[in-house]
């Protein structure tokens, strides 16, 4: 019966392309193989000698056995064989159905993500501990690095190198160095005055020293080792279990430091790092990515190797997503630049795609949006058209480009695109997963603002409550992640609050509920970022707006002078999030402390900073131009009264407009750019502060733009979005 059937398998995997032997006849033989298993003794020892499979046929028939309840221990024992599981990673077709079986087992909380790690870092953190053993010994020992932690980098202090101009294979590498100040009077160019250093250079600087010396490859069973550390640790992450990912990366970082250096042991160790920085920061495990970064900048300073271009630009990249995900926004911005100009033709479609999305996500909250659109609109066509609609790539694009259209005030378009993204992630990783609850929070929240004037927040907290549901089971209670699908929870709480209390229903329990959600995300914020950062200072607006909802105005006036003062420090006095608590100060000045005079000048500002990013159909302005009125009333300034009237009434007219037709400031972009042409495109757009300007009521000049909802979060995900 064996023999037969592996005969029969065999035969159909040879036949597969064959228009002789219909594919039909290899999935009846998976069928009749994965049937005839169970838990008995002689059947496991069929199963064990699957792995004898070729790898294509292996996966189908684990595949297929993760769809059978009874089967998932025996599969999980067969792929927590680091043997078995290194050959199937390191199969590129197999990946996607790798991904569906993960999920089958975690969804029975059969955690192989978990088990695998454990057996990497048991297998091999012992032997790299017994070297470490060693070298304690040998302290002077080459390529030995003992010393402690460099302090935080002095960034603007190291050279940009352009490696733009360079022709040939050779413009692939080039020394990998941190940024120097990339704008001019403030437009961003290429930075013309660094070196180009090329592979041909370096070794004739170099001359005939260490490196020479040195393997060209690590031996054997070490190359082995890293192939399957790094395949396993971006796998882990990939798949949402980050934690899993980062012990393994660590595993092997710590490792590499302990090897007897080899030819290309740099670009090893950099690619490492760039893994680890990746997951640690998706897993806001900011501390260990602070280290992690100062290990790549230390490394960088004794660097003499020459790097792949795509490495610089994928590392220059996690450099950006590290400092978005900390809402450090200028830096990410810097850091996505570089990226953008050490991304080349050649590169891979992966690595095109990501830079793409992370410097599309820098720009938008810069409120750089020509750029964020063409950026994230390539990165969708090319995630599509590369990948499929059904993979991973363009499920996280979608994601991103949700991102953009809420924040270009296309609400109604980024929920669909929102949930789309979700379905794509669903289909991947099930229900159960990390990358699926934040889809999750990002569709609750473009809910959120779709729904605000309806009140109608069904959607919303559905889909939020799911997030949170899923983040309970796979983050500690006092997680950041945690934390920030509880804050959209506690915005849905206090508007639902607000519609149940016209409707002269008690619901102070729900007030109470959103203020102690609010309470934990700030204390949170306050812990990992500090006082003095953007995510702190929306946790501090967030709750001068429900201390307003709950009557305590003296309390709401300093928690929106505590945003306003953090906000205005950090990002400038014309930043969209200064004018967000600026007009949530106004409202409570105007309409529970009778400050008219104080909220006429904060109404005044909040509509000059609207109009300059946004423009005059901005969805947020209705909240401004109703308080002016209501001042103008109160105050029988009738002249100004009629002039704010009609100005809402003019914006009525064109919000109705773009609402009918469908419009967007930013329509999706199709083209079929080159890179080139891309990124000739991304240097040369014209300055957001000086194209599309058009006056306001007040002569003041705004950009033809449109803008973010009216909350004081942009993004409800902290890390992804």
């Amino acid at each position: 019966m064996e023999a037969q059937l592996f005969a029969l398998i065999s035969a159909a995997c040879a036949g597969r392309n064959n228009n002789n032997n219909p594919k039909m006849l290899y999935d009846l033989s998976l069928k009749a193989v994965v049937g005839s298993m169970d838990t008995s003794v002689p059947s496991l020892d069929r199963i064990h000698k699957l792995r004898e499979l070729p790898r294509s046929v292996l996966i189908d028939v684990y595949d297929l056995m993760s769809q059978c309840e009874p089967l998932k221990d025996t599969l999980l024992e067969e792929l927590s064989d680091l043997d078995v599981f290194r050959r199937l990673i390191r199969h590129t077709p197999a990946r996607s159905k790798l991904l569906r079986i993960i999920a089958a087992l975690m969804a029975s909380k059969k955690m192989l993500s978990r088990r695998l790690s454990e057996a990497y870092v048991a297998q091999y953190a012992l032997q790299a501990q017994l070297q470490e053993n060693e070298d304690e010994e040998k302290p002077e020992e080459e390529g030995q690095k003992l010393d402690p932690p460099p302090q935080q980098p002095e960034y603007s202090k190291m050279q940009v190198v352009d490696d733009d101009n360079v022709a040939g294979t050779s413009a692939s590498c080039s020394r990998w160095n941190a940024p120097s100040n990339i704008y001019v009077n403030d437009v961003l160019r290429p930075v013309k005055s660094a070196t180009i250093v090329d592979a041909n250079a370096v070794a004739n600087v170099n001359g005939d020293s260490e490196e020479d010396s040195m393997p060209e490859v690590p031996p054997d069973d070490e190359g082995e080792i890293i192939d399957f550390g790094l395949r396993l640790g971006s796998f882990l992450s990939e798949a949402g279990w980050m934690q899993e990912s980062i012990a393994v990366l660590e595993c092997l970082n710590e490792r590499l430091k302990r090897m007897k250096p080899f030819r290309n042991i740099v670009i090893v160790r950099i690619d490492c790092l760039q893994r680890l920085l990746f997951a640690e920061s998706a897993h806001c495990n900011f501390k260990m990515a602070q280290l992690t970064l100062d290990e790549l900048m230390e490394l960088n300073r004794n660097c003499n190797s020459v790097l792949p271009a795509s490495l610089i630009a994928m590392t220059y990249t996690q450099i950006s997503a590290m400092h978005f995900a900390r809402n450090e926004y200028d830096n990410s911005h810097m850091w996505s630049v570089l990226a953008m100009r050490y991304l080349k033709t050649f590169a891979p479609a992966r690595v095109i795609i990501d830079v793409l999305r992370q410097a599309a996500k820098a720009c938008v909250v810069k409120r750089d949006f020509a750029r964020a659109n063409l950026l994230i609109c390539q990165a969708v066509r090319r995630a599509r058209e590369h990948f499929g609609r059904k993979h991973q790539k363009y499920g996280d694009a979608l994601l991103d480009y949700g991102f953009f259209l809420l924040n270009v005030d296309s609400v109604f378009q980024s929920v669909n695109v929102y949930k789309e993204a979700l379905a794509v992630r669903r289909g991947i990783f099930g229900n159960m997963n990390f990358h699926v609850a934040i889809a999750h929070e990002d569709l609750s929240y473009a809910y959120y603002v779709h729904e605000y004037s309806t009140g109608n927040f069904t959607c919303a907290q559905d889909h939020v409550d799911k997030a949170v549901e899923i983040m309970k089971n796979i983050v500690p209670s006092n997680h950041l992640i945690l934390a920030s699908a509880k804050r959209v929870k506690a915005l849905l709480l206090e508007e639902i609050a607000l519609d149940k209390m016209a409707d002269g229903m008690d619901e102070e329990d729900l007030l109470h509920q959103s203020e102690e959600l609010h309470n934990f995300a700030l204390q949170l914020s306050l812990e990992v970022f500090g006082e003095v950062n953007v995510q702190t200072a929306k946790h501090y607006g967030n709750l001068g707006r429900l201390y307003q909802t709950m009557n305590r105005f003296d309390e709401a006036e300093r928690m929106h002078q505590k945003a306003i003062k953090i906000k205005t420090d950090l990002l400038g006095p014309y930043d969209y999030e200064v004018g967000l608590s600026i007009g949530h100060l106004a409202s409570l000045y105007n309409y529970q402390m009778k400050k008219y005079s104080q909220a006429e000048d904060l109404y005044l500002r909040s509509i000059d900073i609207s109009l300059r990013l946004y423009g005059r159909s901005y969805s947020g302005l209705e909240y401004d131009y109703l308080g002016l009125c209501h001042v103008y009333e109160t105050v029988h300034d009738f002249e100004k009264y009629l002039r704010y009237a009609q100005i809402l009434e003019n914006w009525h007219m064109l919000r109705g407009q773009n609402i009918t037709q469908n419009k967007t400031s930013y329509p999706a972009i199709e083209e079929d750019y080159t890179i080139d042409e891309v990124k000739t495109k991304f240097f040369t757009i014209n300055n957001k502060w000086t194209t599309g300007l058009v006056h306001s009521p007040n002569g003041q000049t705004g950009s033809t733009g449109s803008g973010d909802p009216t909350s004081e979060s942009a993004a409800p995900s902290i890390g992804v979005n």
